[in-house]
């Protein structure tokens, strides 16, 4: 599908279901055999499916997993038992701990009991509620959007409604304020396949709230459009003095700045010199985050977390890119308030702005699938989450009610996609650099495998990783995707940024030039338990091997390029995941 297409908003219909949620090698079975498994029933009916045809078992009563670090094939990992995520005990709230600045910090909501009613979508007669790019707002914008968030900032600050206990809610369910229900593990929704779908409600009843406050059944909020040259500056209406939608513990010398998607704590605005570059870059990156993933949702939305299980901490693309803003917006200095920590981050409207736009870039995702459903696993439409509606009822609502905006009666304003045509320009970019360390091609140096021992990023760090397999053809590109793993992420500290390089080797040799970006892990201050912080990264590769033409490399060099923060990492490895995989 063009990307151009989504330049303009359609309203689709129902949406139709790809994946398939047991996992499977991607070898020795034809792709033949492999689609005769699909089955083309509707999201809707998907919770009365309880198994795949032909008798196979459904993947919540087999959960498959890698054998070790390194290990190359999936397993099967005990038998274990999956299922979706549940509300919390409101009864068991719990205060966390900064790991910015060791404080406790409670991010109890203001009842620790409530009837809770079952969700019901809006009806198809409601107004649909458009959301418009902030930098287009006119004077009679800004001004209703600042009598909203005045009239939720006079509530008395014990209301559900009032800006303080609003913004509480991000902390309540990303900070460790609640475990599991059944588990000592914390309810945790960043870093997996819940993430968008988790925020999209939270915008949805801010936003339903906002509109009752000012009796406006059409109110609808802004998005930050940092996707786009002339949105990547910080949203004029947020800087001004004395409104309701400033906020006073933002970084004041990015007010000015185009935003550079490679920022990491501390870094340079970028010169008027390097402007066109870095939007440019930013671009390129965006182009290559679609381009990557429309096989493979998981490496966009992220990973599997079921009910029960610890943090699965392994973001998609998108959510990778969405921390970069958030510490592009909050101060440079610990613990990182307000939009720098994620306990703190939705005191800040403009989070709401912000993740606006990561709500859209999931909306624009999905469009370009054909509006498929991104996992038919039971696990992920069945997990659910409770939130303060606009009619004061604690309502419980499921992933699979959300598929889409329209679905929940709102819509975001076409805008165009600049992205979708900077490959050229990027490619030119690129070949200029690559022409400037040309003089340098005398300084190769060995580059060798990780080896079986963690490595510490205190430097660059450069290894060789086999490919397992070499000049694919188009049928096997279509049926499994080239994943690059990054495992056992540990971080000992708030914040942490490392950059991923992917280049062709020169005879078990690497030159000076790091090669082709393949993307970033990115790490924000938030409220857990501990400090000891596992993660992973999983990067689709399968269009950068063709632009850097090393489809017939057996190996590649991998550079894990430090940023900031303490960073181990426990190994590198390239492997094929079939595209109807639900997880990685």
């Amino acid at each position: 599908m063009s990307l151009s297409l989504l330049a303009t908003t359609t309203t689709l219909s129902s949406p139709t279901i790809s994946g398939n949620p047991l996992r499977k090698s991607t070898t020795n079975t034809p792709r033949s055999v492999r689609l005769s498994n699909r089955t083309p029933y509707t999201s809707c009916e998907l919770n009365k499916q309880t198994q795949e045809p032909n008798g196979a078992i459904d993947r919540r009563n087999v959960l498959l997993g890698l054998g070790g670090i390194y290990g190359a094939t999936a397993t099967i990992a005990n038998n274990a038992i999956g299922a979706p995520m549940e509300p919390p005990d409101l009864a068991k709230c719990h205060p966390a701990t900064d790991n910015a600045d060791k404080r406790k910090i409670n991010c109890c909501p203001p009842y620790s009991a409530a009837t809770i009613v079952d969700f019901k979508p809006p009806s198809a007669s409601e107004p649909l509620r458009v959301r418009k790019a902030a930098h287009k707002y006119n004077k009679d914008d800004v001004a209703k959007f600042e009598a909203a968030i005045a009239a939720m900032k006079a509530l008395p600050a014990h209301d559900p409604w009032s800006f303080g206990q609003q913004a509480t809610i991000h902390c309540t369910f990303c900070n460790g304020a609640f475990d599991q229900v059944g588990s000592k593990n914390l309810l945790q929704i960043h870093g997996s396949w819940i993430f968008h779908p988790w925020h999209r409600y939270y915008l949805y009843f801010w936003e339903r709230i906002l509109g009752k406050l000012i009796g406006d059944d059409t109110f609808a909020i802004p998005f930050w459009n940092w996707d786009t040259p002339e949105g990547m500056y910080i949203p004029e209406m947020y800087k001004k003095s004395g409104s309701p939608l400033e906020d006073t513990n933002r970084n004041k010398d990015h007010y000015t700045s185009v935003i550079d998607y490679k920022y990491s704590l501390g870094d340079p605005n970028p010169t008027p010199a390097q402007i066109d570059e870095v939007v440019t870059r930013n671009l390129a990156e965006l182009d290559s985050i679609f381009k990557e993933t429309l096989q493979l949702p998981a490496l966009f939305m992220g990973k599997a977390q079921r009910g029960g299980e610890a943090a699965a901490n392994a973001p998609g693309r998108n959510e990778s890119l969405h921390g970069v803003m958030h510490t592009w917006v909050g101060p440079v200095t610990t613990p990182y308030h307000d939009m720098g920590n994620f306990a703190t981050a939705g005191r800040d409207p403009l989070f709401f702005g912000h993740h606006g736009n990561v709500d859209r870039m999931w909306d624009i995702y999905s469009k370009l699938r054909g509006q498929k459903v991104e996992f038919r696993d039971p696990d992920y439409l069945e997990s659910s989450f409770i939130f303060y509606d606009e009619n004061r009822q604690v309502v419980n609502v499921k992933v699979k009610d959300c598929p889409t905006p329209e679905s929940l009666r709102y819509s975001y304003s076409p805008e165009p996609l600049a992205w979708t045509t900077i490959r050229r320009k990027y490619k030119r970019l690129q070949d200029e650099a690559q022409k400037r360390s040309a003089g340098d091609s005398l300084r190769l140096k060995p580059v060798s495998e990780f080896g079986s021992q963690p490595r510490k990023l205190t430097e660059p760090v450069q290894v060789l990783v086999q490919r397992p397999k070499t000049s694919r053809t188009k049928d096997e590109k279509a049926d499994s995707v080239e994943v690059l793993f990054i495992d056992g992420i540990q971080v000992t500290g708030a914040t942490a940024r490392f950059d991923i390089y992917v280049t062709k080797p020169i005879e078990g040799h690497v030159g000076p030039h790091n090669g082709e970006f393949a993307g970033s892990y990115v790490k924000v201050a938030h409220a857990n338990h501990t400090h000891k912080y596992d993660a992973s990264l999983e990067l689709g590769i399968s269009t950068l091997l063709e632009e850097i033409d090393a489809e017939s490399s057996q190996k590649l060099v991998v550079t894990l390029l430090p940023r900031n923060g303490d960073v181990t990492v426990g190994g590198v490895q390239i492997r094929l995941v079939d595209v109807d995989d639900d997880d990685l």
